[in-house]
């Protein structure tokens, strides 16, 4: 089982860092910032994003496969980028409020 923590804590990492090297290089402001905001929110939140349901990590590919070639769809204009980045952003958000507000029951 730590295996699967571990890996699911890794795609939660390796998205933040792909958003920490998409930012710089994102000439659309209101992109920029919320890369850089959401990078900041979500790795911390690693060990816990994984444990919101018994399906983590496979929420976590999810997302990391959703964000594969962002900086591709950055380069393009804003419209489309907005297009590309707002599903994704609404879904981390979703975990991060889910994670913020989980109960955690012991048995």
């Amino acid at each position: 089982m730590s295996e699967e923590v571990k890996m699911g804590t890794q795609y939660v990492r390796e998205v933040a860092e792909l958003f920490r090297k998409a930012a710089p290089d994102c000439k659309h402001a209101d992109i920029k910032a919320k890369l850089v905001s959401l990078a900041d929110e979500i790795e911390p939140l690693a060990g816990k994003l994984y444990f919101k349901t018994q399906k983590g990590t496979e929420d976590m590919v999810a997302v990391a496969e959703k964000v594969q070639g962002l900086g591709d769809k950055l380069a393009g204009d804003e419209a489309s980028a907005q297009a590309f980045c707002g599903p994704i952003f609404a879904e981390l958000s979703r975990l991060i409020e889910l994670v913020k507000t989980m109960k955690v029951r012991m048995t």
